[in-house]
């Protein structure tokens, strides 16, 4: 498949570049693009964000408790120590509060010869955090993440490389006939970024029916190579075709006036063993969007299947390991995506936004990840939020993203106002709840030995967002978010410590 739609390609260009080389006196054209972005945080909680214990199963829980009682002793016997010889103590609160701010700065160069050739480059520095470092010293490599990196340079007197590139393509287009090739690295993103959101090299087509009010968008990116490691340094490869392809096709339709709709496949064949994890996935969407006057809804459906086939050890009764295969895992999950918005005037709105996939979170009893399991709903790189902290990717506090969302539920209402003038803002409240209870067999701190139970209740969230454009190109954003932790996460984190996560930060952007 991945060579039919790479020859298929080739050949669509080949006019392209042909029209192309019988233009005169093409001249390039050039435009820029960009933002200036400044954030200032203000975090804390007293609760995990992601677990701290081991997910393996108990095969001796008399040895586990003793390993942890003389852990326990050993850092009480080294306070001691520390307060005899007047040093401070080793260790810390179990609680957080931060206060910090960080500035980006992305920068769009678009250049075209011709009316069929376009070109973009795209580059990012930071986001650099005031007075930041790095989250480790340099290694035996060189490599200093304080002075190198996309996030270096804040602390004072260092002299950073922090810049990285986004975009670097080619656009080939043929107007006349609805058709466009992309050649390089771009963002692929699926409907909403429910499968896919993230940039890649890779092909993407597309082609428009004007006359249809239809489009076909299609291609394949390389998601991962590895068919360069020498690891025995013999001079040759290790093993051929070590990669990761990921394909699609997208049909979207706009024929009707109140209602759009696209249909998709995304598909993904991994070939790298170095993960220890090969298979193939498919993702099959149907996404409905209907739009009236005062209302609009979405109805949108996802269907995972495919296999996926993992290096892990046989153990013993004593969980030593005898022996290693590939297990074979089917894969059968499904993602839904469901809103209903009501607009009362042209500046007040509420919705209702349901978003959630099938199977459990965490990890089944055998160590293995649970959405391998039981209806579970395998990701393949979506990028989107829900509220503010519980499934979030834009910055502050996350407890889930878009990929760690397996077997979770994220259902709430909010109400978007204008106010004061040019201020809008946005009230939110959301719960969390999974689709099946996680695993408590394999806690150490959260479990029955303890008298806690399982829940299927991950917590509630409150939300208070605000925007205000002060000009066409610059613009305030306020965000902040109150969540409250519930028996489900604690099972899924094995802890007991805290109960709250709370942000609230402010972003300050010029377009330009």
């Amino acid at each position: 498949m991945k060579n039919l739609i790479f020859i298929f390609s080739l050949i669509t260009l080949l006019p392209i570049l042909s029209i192309y080389s019988q233009e005169e006196d093409a001249t390039t054209r050039m435009d820029f693009s960009g933002s200036f972005r400044t954030r200032g945080f203000g975090l804390g909680r007293d609760l995990l964000l992601e677990r701290q214990t081991s997910t393996d199963p108990i095969f001796n829980k008399e040895r586990e408790k003793a390993d942890a009682n003389s852990a326990a002793e050993k850092a009480v016997q080294t306070e001691i120590d520390n307060f005899r010889q007047g040093k401070p103590s080793s260790l810390s609160k179990n609680k957080e509060n931060l206060n910090y701010y960080d500035t980006r700065f992305l920068f769009n160069l678009n250049f075209a010869t011709s009316k069929y050739v376009e070109g973009l480059w795209g580059m990012q520095v930071g986001d650099v955090t005031f007075g930041g470092r790095g989250l480790r010293s340099a290694g035996p490599d060189g490599f200093n993440p304080n002075v190198v990196g996309p996030s270096a340079g804040g602390e004072r007197g260092t002299d950073a490389v922090n810049v990285q590139t986004n975009f670097l393509l080619m656009n080939f287009k043929l107007p006349e006939r609805g058709f466009q090739a992309r050649v390089g690295l771009q963002l692929f993103s699926s409907v909403g970024g429910r499968v896919l959101f993230s940039t890649g090299t890779g092909v993407n087509m597309i082609k428009s029916f004007q006359f249809l009010r239809t489009s076909w968008e299609g291609g394949m990116l390389r998601a991962r190579e590895r068919s360069f490691l020498d690891s025995d340094n013999n001079g040759f490869a290790d093993k051929n075709y070590q990669n990761n392809n990921i394909f699609y096709n997208r049909f979207k339709i706009d024929y009707f006036r109140n209602y759009k709709t696209e249909i998709y496949n995304y598909g993904m064949r991994d070939n790298d063993r170095t993960d220890n994890e090969i298979g193939e996935l498919y993702w099959n969407g149907f996404y409905n969007e209907f739009n009236y006057s005062q209302f609009s809804i979405i109805l949108h459906g996802v269907l995972n299947s495919g296999v996926v086939r993992e290096f892990r050890p046989i153990v013993n009764e004593t969980g030593n390991p005898i022996y290693y295969r590939y297990t074979r895992n089917y894969v059968k999950g499904g993602l839904y995506d469901v809103s209903f918005t009501y607009r009362f005037n042209e500046s007040n709105s509420a919705s209702i936004v349901a978003l959630g996939t099938t199977g459990r979170p965490g990890f089944e009893n055998d160590g293995t990840s649970a959405n391998l399991r039981g209806n579970g709903y395998r990701a393949l790189a979506p990028g989107y939020a829900v509220s503010n902290i519980a499934v979030d990717f834009t910055g502050g506090y996350a407890l889930f993203n878009a990929r760690t969302m397996t077997g979770l539920n994220n259902i709430g209402t909010n109400y978007t106002f204008l106010a004061f003038g040019p201020y809008q803002f946005t009230l939110g409240y959301y719960q969390v709840y999974s689709s099946l209870s996680p695993k408590i067999e394999n806690n150490r701190v959260f479990n029955f030995e303890n008298g806690y139970r399982t829940s299927t209740y991950f917590g509630q969230e409150y939300n208070l967002n605000m925007r205000w454009n002060i000009y066409r190109d610059l613009q305030f954003i306020f965000r902040s978010g109150y969540f409250i932790a519930g028996d489900g996460l604690y099972t899924y984190l094995d802890t007991r410590q805290g109960s709250i996560i709370r942000e609230a930060f402010f972003t300050l952007e010029h377009r330009f």
